[in-house]
């Protein structure tokens, strides 16, 4: 993960005011209420609920098709979450028959705390896209966050 994460500063940095969402070829919806960033070149996105900084929801994706072995492969996601241990993978489908990589770990925050992180990867439209939904260790999750990750749907 962090291998390829790391290279969306530099993207973003070279093309500040390219703003597109990586949502925008998809049915994802983030919850409503939840305030989004601008969209990093197409290629990342996140989104906050307006009253906490304890919960975030983010979509990624990459030009090329990825295996989840390229994606999940360090045990710390790009600085924010560290000594990441996956407690879960298993192959599921969404958007009625599309093959899906489901992923969900913990780790220890950026700010000390144990945070949970689910995340969904598939392939659509030749380019891989997944969502991750983190959030305090024992905090009570949020529903549309977690059907969010499921919507990485093309659009109808």
């Amino acid at each position: 993960m962090r291998h390829f994460l790391a290279a969306f500063p530099a993207l973003a940095l070279a093309g500040c005011a390219f703003t597109s969402s990586p949502a925008d070829d998809l049915q994802f919806k983030a919850p409503a209420g939840w305030q989004s960033s601008p969209g990093i070149m197409g290629f990342m996105q996140f989104w906050r609920p307006a009253n906490s900084d304890q919960e975030v929801l983010m979509l990624f994706k990459s030009p090329k098709p990825l295996k989840p072995s390229d994606v999940f492969t360090s045990n710390d996601l790009q600085g924010s979450i560290k000594n990441v241990k996956v407690e879960r993978t298993a192959t599921i489908q969404i958007c009625g028959s599309q093959p899906a990589t489901l992923f969900q770990a913990q780790g220890t925050s950026s700010k000390g705390g144990e945070d949970s992180v689910d995340m969904v990867m598939s392939d659509t439209g030749g380019k891989t896209y997944f969502a991750l939904y983190v959030r305090p260790v024992g905090g009570q999750s949020n529903a549309q966050a977690l059907s969010a990750l499921r919507e990485l749907c093309a659009k109808i």
